[in-house]
Formats: C-alpha cells, structure tokens, sequence
C-alpha cells in the first residue's frame, strides 16, 4: 500500500541529523527522497559505528528509503543538473547556512520563481533575523542557550548535555510537520512557500 507521501519528491541538500532525519520520516511515509551529497557527503557517514568505511549505522538509519546523488554546487553543470530536479520537485530543503546558499543562486527566491509550487524548507540553527542570524549551530550549542543544560543541572549538579541529540530530534519532527502542512496548504491554494526551522 503506497503511503500518504507517494508522489511527493523531495530533495534533501540537508546533513547530519535534523534535516536527514525529516527526510527520512518522509521517506518512510512514501516520498521519493533524493539526498544531495557534495563531494566529500555526509560527515555521518563516517560517524560511530561502521561495517564500511563510509556508512556508518547512524548514516544508514537516518537515510533509509532515499536515492543518492554526488553533486558539486561549486560546478556550473552540478547546479544546472540540480536546476532540473528542482523543475519536477515537490521540497527542496537544506540545512546550508543563507549566506553560503544565496552566491550559489540557490535562495528560495530564485528557487520559488523557477517552480512556484515549491515547498522550500530551509533548517538552521537560528532564524534568518535577529543577533545570531546565519551562525552556525549544533545540537550541544542549542542545548546550553535553550537551558536544557540548566535542566541536568538540577539533577546531577552541574550543566551538561542531555544524554541524546534532542535539539536535531526535535526540530527534526517539527521540520517534517511543517513541511507536510505546507504541502496540504499547496494543494488548496497550488502555491509553495518558504518555511524556515531554526532550532534555536
């Protein structure tokens, strides 16, 4: 039995956990996912655990139910290449920073103007405005601004980091949410939106 998301293509230009892992629940929802790797891929591929070199179990679980392509964005041909599966997509989302994203011509501006029924979700570790817009961020970092750490405090003494990756698990489910209520919101209005998780 096909599932809800069967016909939905997404490209998935996202890494490490939170956006593979939103991919991958829509992966396991019936979309054909197609996860962009650069050159040197995913940095989890070759985190933890591995039989291979280059697919460590956590790579594999966060990326199940997905196709795979290399593309070097640094490359004219790479970007038209990507240009073209942006022509026939559904989601176009990405954890690249904006500011690394907008030189490649690949901002949901231009993204939204090639295909207008796009749902263009960017995930980052803070919003596009305010004091830390465009900083970099991992799950530790969000954890000891969003006081998560102060929780871990009051049972154990000191700030610490909680015991599992909760700041890319979290906005990774809200990341999946919000992109399914953009795809419902396209189908009675047939326009895509820009939709930005940050997980601070």
């Amino acid at each position: 039995m096909a599932g809800p998301l069967d016909g939905m293509r997404v490209l998935d230009l996202s890494s490490v956990v939170l956006g593979p892992m939103a991919t991958q629940i829509m992966g396991d929802l019936g979309a054909d996912v197609i996860k962009i790797e650069g050159p040197a891929g995913d940095t989890t591929r070759y985190t933890g655990p591995s039989r291979s070199h280059d697919m460590a179990a956590l790579f594999m679980g966060l990326n199940r139910n997905k196709r795979s392509i290399v593309l070097d964005l640094k490359q004219d041909a790479a970007r038209d290449a990507l240009w073209r599966l942006i022509d026939g997509a559904d989601v176009f989302i990405h954890s690249i920073r904006p500011q690394k994203l907008k030189p490649l011509g690949l901002d949901h501006e231009a993204v939204l103007a090639r295909n207008p029924r796009i749902v263009y979700a960017g995930v980052h570790g803070y919003g596009s405005r305010g004091p830390y817009a465009g900083a970099p961020a991992y799950d530790d970092v969000i954890q000891g601004q969003s006081g998560s750490a102060d929780m871990m405090a009051r049972l154990v003494g000191e700030p610490r980091y909680l015991p599992t990756i909760m700041a890319d698990k979290t906005c990774a489910l809200v990341t999946a949410y919000a992109v399914m209520a953009a795809l419902l919101e396209r189908e009675r209005s047939g326009k895509g939106q820009f939709v930005e998780i940050p997980m601070f």
